[in-house]
């Protein structure tokens, strides 16, 4: 009877502590740069695992094997590597709009100067190109665009630290940086530009897709979460930058308060989103259809609790 007993305790205490043990943190992909601020608070917060890292292909890896429950992409992208059989769904914007151009010395530097002029972009076929293309086009400007070989938002801040009279494409916070480190630098915000032509300042730049098969309460506490963080970041940009400091974001505290405010951060769910995305992607449509899979995207893109 002692060994039985003694048996059924032992049963009994695994029972309670695999009960007790904490489930598996949740997986989280996000490109540096404005995704990465939005998430601040949950990159903070020990329920989370996140990756933080540079460029497409990370992403386009993730969406490939399924390794992250949540990955910030892109909204385009997300839409092409879902289009293509990748068991993910949209579930918000994060990011509308953040893209600049710079240059120094131009005795005028308007979006209409840029006629004949030389730019410097990165992200060819990606949203920053998409968007690019799209003004010059629709205002009907005439201007040659140069991808250096590592067409990357860093590769052009080196570029434009060696020679800052180039006109150089850049993103928060890197346009922070510039603007701290070399005096006179001259700003076309292309959000501006992209309410002169199409009547809206913001564009669903990059947003957040989960995993087809996540948790319904484990999908609802991350949005909520995120919310949360995009508006603590917000509304504290002061506390936010020293967080992000404290994250290893790689930028000062001064960089990262000043960039806060340009990343135009603002979580809306993939219900609310939708028609903005529709309008973005019909635009991508008339450049290069294979950009977002071939066709606008259908129900089953967006995320419904």
């Amino acid at each position: 009877m002692k060994r039985i007993l003694a048996t059924a305790a032992a049963v009994l205490c695994l029972f309670v502590l695999s009960a007790c043990q904490k489930p598996a943190a949740v997986t989280v992909i996000v490109p540096s740069g404005s995704p990465a601020l939005a998430q601040i608070y949950i990159q903070s917060d020990p329920d989370y695992d996140v990756d933080v890292v540079n460029g497409a292909d990370p992403l386009v890896a993730a969406f490939g094997s399924g390794s992250h429950d949540v990955i910030f992409a892109p909204t385009n992208l997300g839409a092409k590597m879902i289009a293509s059989g990748s068991a993910y769904v949209f579930a918000g914007t994060v990011v509308w709009g953040n893209y600049y151009l710079v240059t120094t010395g131009k005795t005028s530097f308007s979006f209409s100067d840029l006629a004949g002029q030389t730019i410097y972009a990165f992200g060819p076929n990606q949203t920053s190109d998409i968007i690019l293309r799209h003004l010059l086009t629709s205002l009907d400007i005439a201007a040659d665009l140069v991808f250096p070989p590592d067409p990357t938002v860093a590769t052009l801040a080196a570029m434009f630290a060696v020679d800052p009279s180039l006109i150089v494409m850049t993103a928060e916070p890197s346009l922070s940086t510039i603007q701290a480190a070399v005096a006179g630098v001259q700003v076309i915000d292309l959000q501006n530009v992209y309410e002169l032509v199409s009547g809206t300042s913001a564009y669903p730049q990059a947003g957040v897709f989960l995993r087809a098969d996540l948790d319904p309460t484990i999908a609802a506490r991350f949005l909520s979460d995120l919310a949360a963080s995009v508006a603590a970041v917000n509304d504290d940009p002061v506390g936010a930058a020293a967080d992000a400091v404290d994250l290893g974001f790689g930028f000062t505290e001064t960089v990262m308060m000043a960039a806060i405010p340009g990343s135009h951060l603002d979580f809306v769910s993939a219900a609310d989103s939708r028609v903005a995305i529709e309008a973005y992607f019909t635009i991508i449509m008339g450049i290069n259809a294979a950009l977002i899979g071939g066709t606008l995207p259908n129900d089953a893109f967006y995320y419904q609790p």
